[in-house]
């Protein structure tokens, strides 16, 4: 593994993992994209496992997390507008130069998978097609009764902590990372509305998120209560111009508590099922 440092047009820099197989360098290269506060370093193990089963893999940083320049602190404020117009451009350039031969796949997680579609929407020629792996919509009608209620409820209290504090303290509450109020703010409109109005940013992602033509594997984790089926269909039923194919992941009885990061470790089914995915 190397690590390289990848600099945003607006000057934020994250160091990324990359993995090469120099026995092919023609290999497929996934570009692993981590969810909400979650540093890159948690998907050592996945990405170890992708390069054993063939593929080159790089790990991303998602702003304000791990390497990344930016901290989260009071005053701080970047959302969804710097991370896709700036962060996702620099990496995946950044990866078409570090591996010119090798065909791109975004493989992202939650909301490193939802920010890669908004992102892909915008440059689809950047990708042969994307992973998504319990990435959802956030919008409250894709959770079941009453805990749609206590997203729509929670976020928006999330969202009026952070404009006091000036930051999320997530760590300190024990839910969703430490982060900038205005990802908060717009993780909470999309909770609401159940679409993609990003602040600072005139383009219609809802409009270009139906014209993506990509192939899509979509993967909803059985159990995993921050991605139910009802929110990662409400991402894919967006993607109306996607060759979108869906499949269930059971973890084994014995996998981490949490469901959502749980696959992480227990990795081999996904594997296989990826190999299968870009093979096609």
């Amino acid at each position: 593994m190397t690590t390289q440092t990848v600099r945003a047009a607006d000057g934020t820099t994250a160091e990324v993992q990359l993995r090469r197989r120099h026995d092919d360098p023609s290999a497929p290269v996934l570009i692993c994209m981590p969810a909400m506060g979650t540093r890159a370093a948690v998907y050592t193990p996945l990405a170890d496992a992708l390069l054993r089963a063939g593929f080159q893999v790089v790990v991303g940083e998602l702003r304000g997390q791990g390497t990344s320049s930016v901290r989260v602190r009071r005053g701080v404020r970047y959302g969804y507008h710097e991370i896709v117009t700036y962060d996702y451009p620099a990496l995946f350039r950044a990866v078409e130069a570090a591996f010119p031969e090798a065909p791109r796949y975004l493989l992202g997680h939650s909301l490193g998978g939802q920010l890669g579609a908004l992102y892909l929407s915008r440059e689809p020629h950047m990708a042969a097609g994307a992973i998504l792996v319990g990435a959802p919509s956030c919008h409250y009608r894709g959770w079941p009764f009453p805990r749609n209620l206590g997203m729509l409820a929670g976020f928006h209290l999330a969202a009026a902590v952070a404009s006091v504090l000036g930051h999320f303290p997530g760590r300190r509450v024990g839910v969703l990372g430490n982060d900038s109020a205005q990802i908060i703010h717009d993780m909470a409109t999309q909770v609401r509305t159940g679409r993609y109005r990003v602040p600072s940013s005139d383009v219609d992602f809802e409009a270009l998120l139906a014209t993506m033509p990509l192939p899509v594997l979509a993967v909803t984790i059985e159990g995993d209560n921050m991605a139910p089926p009802g929110g990662v269909r409400g991402l894919c039923d967006k993607l109306r111009s996607a060759e979108v194919t869906h499949w269930d992941l059971v973890l084994d009885a014995g996998a981490h508590r949490s469901r959502h990061y749980g696959w992480i470790r227990d990795n081999a089914s996904l594997v296989d099922r990826v190999r299968t995915f870009v093979a096609s």
